[in-house]
This record gives structure tokens, sequence and C-alpha cells, in this order.
């Protein structure tokens, strides 16, 4: 297992992704479990982290260590379909992370080998948020409510702040 999700709108409802692209889900808490839940549109790749909507257990989105293939996944029916969401804007290189801000759940954020980026879930953009950020891997985020700060941890280059209000 290499991501665990326990979704925030349904403490039931539990996703867990594997090394080889695997995604399970359980709707009880984790006492059953359902056959493999990916898709031939998510690559066969580590699954790094999955995060639901703060509103909706099933909306869930995938993050994916590979090169050569999209990198952010979604899923708006608990994982039995997926889409990319990725359409090859981001930076060909291993994601790692995402967050959905629970004050604003139209953005999805994401951390990457080449730094932080966001998605306007309506609009389907990306951003680059990555321009007062060390050249490093970022391997989680944090998003601090009551300062409206990004906490970007970096793999070997510290933590870093970006202020997003």
């Amino acid at each position: 297992i290499t991501a665990i999700e326990v979704a925030a709108a349904d403490s039931k409802r539990v996703y867990v992704g594997t090394e080889n692209g695997g995604i399970f889900r359980s709707i009880n808490g984790g006492d059953s479990w359902s056959p493999n839940v990916s898709s031939s549109v998510l690559p066969g790749h580590t699954i790094t982290r999955l995060v639901t909507h703060p509103q909706d257990a099933n909306t869930l989105y995938a993050t994916v260590a590979n090169f050569g293939h999209s990198h952010v996944f979604r899923s708006r029916d608990g994982g039995t379909t997926w889409e990319d969401v990725d359409k090859k804007q981001l930076p060909d290189v291993p994601h790692h992370t995402a967050l959905i801000r629970t004050d604003e759940p139209g953005k999805l954020y994401v951390g990457s080998d080449a730094g932080v980026f966001i998605l306007d879930v309506q609009s389907g953009g990306w951003s680059n948020l990555t321009k007062n950020l060390p050249n490093a891997m970022v391997i989680d985020l944090v998003y601090h409510l009551k300062d409206g700060t990004l906490s970007a941890a970096t793999y070997g280059r510290s933590i870093w702040r970006i202020r997003l209000k």
C-alpha cells in the first residue's frame, strides 16, 4: 500500500493505492474491500496519493509516480471510472502529493518533482505555483486555513510556505 485516503465526507469510505497502480475501495470502514477499481486509464505505476473532495466521498483524485504518461486522474463515481485531468499540461515527472482545500474545493493542488501546480476544476486549466520555491521535489502539501498559506515539504530542501490569500 502506497496511499491511503479516508473520505472526509464519509469516514466509512476508505481508498488505498498500490505500487502497481491498483486502487481498492471500502465502503464499510475497511471491513471488506472491492476488487481493484483502477482502470486502463491509469498507468500501472505507483499511486502516490489519493485525495477525496471534502463534500463528496465519490470524487477522488489520484497522483502517480511515472514518466511518459499522465500523472493526475479523477473519478467522480467512487473509482468505477477514471479520467485524465493532467491532459499533458503538467511536467512529465513523478507527482507525489495532492490537496483539496476545504474552503475552496474547486481547486486541486499537486506536488511533483517539478514543484507545485494548481488545477481549476471548473476550467480544467493548470497554473504553476513554483516561482518562489527552490528547484526541489515536493513530497507533501499542507494548507493552513488560519493564515491562508500552503506548506510545501521538499526532499532535502526544507519546508516552504506559499501565501495563497
